[in-house]
């Protein structure tokens, strides 16, 4: 093996020659990467910092060498900021809890001075004048953000992320298979190894989803939780903003920076570890009216009840309290028509509407077009039914402490499943709303939840997470309950076949 030093200096040319060919390569050929810093999380590498083993500009160089050996294959990230990192690894303090570990940032949030894109043509040339409060948090924290990661047009093709301006984005477990969305680039990464930890956020599973198809902790706050982000010191209705990591313990660290200290809810701070208490869990293994759970999914669920007991928890039947098909009904009454501010913005830049102007793809323009016809009514209708979403997980999570669940019904789709070409139908919704049956309505309701990789398909060695959530204002909870899982079943070391700890870099 290198000594770091060594590594540090090794030949950027090499990383060129070998990420070009390595697809060619049978997985079980290709050796372990010759970066010795793969098994740091975030916290260990800025333990490497703080104890000037390695300083905060050669954590940057390592960061920059695993993206520019995995970018050919995985094509996770919009825009690079190396440039910026550098300049900010001269000032970050190594009294701030991440040292300046780099991280990767949701190409949906405002960083000062960073292009911002929503993975969008329309959008290329925003860039953003400060940053929202949240992105504050994670630079006081000591992040050091070196690039922005890719994602669906305005989030809206969902489950695949995939657009025009940059692309799609592929799976390290399998390159054929979509990384979900909308935080696909996010969860793409950091499977790949090249951060441990990176930026999402969660509007309807976009956390989730990604953290679910490829073996990784992610985690969807309580709404208002977090430090705004959105400008105007404002919150989304919907999204919620955190990470998906390799580790529970760096997701809860950047948690305490990330709070909002003038929020509804009293600030939790660090949460280190297992809790003692015992947990009462109602088990979902299926949601009313939602298409059939696929056998190795639900066998992955049944397993991780199971777990559960051998852990001491109590597990109970319990049902999601929604019907799938009302729900999103309403769903799609109320936010569909919604979508007309992006036909408003395109006509505003070329004077022609959505699907003329060769800005939006194809897809994001039917979609406009779908939801332009949902009458007024239905709309209101849709308000009226999910103010009831809350109440009905309210009234759940008085009879339980967490409720168990799959994350998804199915294993995996893949990468060209939908395409920014796809024209918006009826059955391209239900496609839609089938991969996002159980995660959206906690962002109705607006509960925390998350996903925590605890099974392997054991055909196609897949990860399958098992979904996680609590009543509003318990994240604590929900990360005590990780920190004890984590330790129960490791997951940490299990990498996916395309990522820095097989491709040399």
């Amino acid at each position: 093996m290198l000594s770091r030093r060594a590594f540090l200096k090794t030949s950027a040319a090499t990383v060129a020659s070998v990420s070009a060919s390595v697809q060619a390569l049978p997985v079980s050929a290709q050796p372990r990467v010759a970066d010795e810093f793969v098994d740091y999380d975030a916290l260990g590498m800025a333990e490497l910092i703080k104890s000037g083993e390695i300083s905060a500009h050669e954590a940057v160089e390592i960061t920059i060498r695993r993206i520019e050996a995995m970018e050919p294959i995985i094509n996770a990230i919009n825009t690079r900021t190396y440039e910026r990192a550098f300049d900010k690894a001269k000032t970050i303090s190594t009294e701030t809890t991440f040292a300046g570990m780099p991280i990767l940032i949701k190409d949906m949030i405002d960083v000062g001075g960073v292009r911002r894109t929503d993975g969008s043509r329309m959008m290329l040339s925003n860039i953003p004048a400060e940053n929202v409060q949240y992105i504050d948090g994670v630079e006081r924290a000591g992040m050091n953000i070196i690039g922005m990661t890719n994602v669906p047009e305005f989030a809206q093709l969902g489950i695949i992320s995939n657009n025009t301006a940059f692309g799609l984005s592929r799976n390290p477990w399998d390159v054929s298979l979509s990384t979900l969305g909308s935080s696909g680039g996010t969860g793409a990464a950091v499977a790949a190894g090249m951060v441990p930890m990176a930026h999402g956020t969660d509007g309807g599973g976009s956390n989730r989803l990604p953290a679910c198809a490829q073996g990784l902790f992610g985690m969807k706050p309580s709404r208002a939780r977090m430090l705004p982000g959105e400008t105007g010191g404002l919150h989304g209705p919907l999204k919620t903003n955190q990470a998906i990591s390799r580790t529970v313990r760096d997701s809860a660290a950047l948690f305490v920076h990330t709070e909002d200290p003038n929020g509804p809810f009293k600030k939790i701070g660090l949460v280190s570890g297992p809790s003692t208490r015992r947990l009462r869990v109602g088990f979902a293994s299926s949601i009313r009216g939602g298409i059939a759970v696929e056998t190795w999914v639900a066998a992955a669920q049944e397993n991780t009840a199971q777990l559960l007991r051998d852990l001491g928890h109590e597990v109970v039947d319990a049902e999601i309290p929604i019907f799938h098909d009302e729900f999103f009904r309403h769903y799609n009454g109320t936010f569909l028509g919604q979508f007309s501010v992006f036909n408003d913005q395109a006509v505003a830049i070329s004077g022609s509407g959505a699907a003329d102007s060769g800005l939006l793809d194809p897809f994001t323009a039917s979609l406009i077009a779908y939801g332009a016809g949902i009458p007024e009514s239905v709309a209101a209708a849709g308000l009226e039914y999910l103010a009831t979403v809350s109440r009905a997980y309210a009234e759940l999570f008085e009879k339980i402490d967490i409720l168990l669940s799959p994350v998804m019904p199915f294993l995996s789709v893949h990468g060209d499943a939908l395409t920014p070409e796809t024209q918006v139908n009826d059955s391209v919704l239900e496609f839609l709303q089938n991969g996002l049956s159980y995660t959206a309505s906690a962002n109705v309701s607006g509960h925390p939840a998350m996903s925590v990789p605890l099974n392997w398909d054991p055909e196609s060695g897949l990860p399958i997470g098992s979904m996680f959530q609590a009543a509003t204002g318990n994240d604590g909870m929900l990360y005590a309950l990780a920190f004890e899982l984590e330790e129960a079943r490791p997951w940490k070391d299990h990498w996916a076949p395309y990522s820095v700890n097989y491709i040399p870099i």
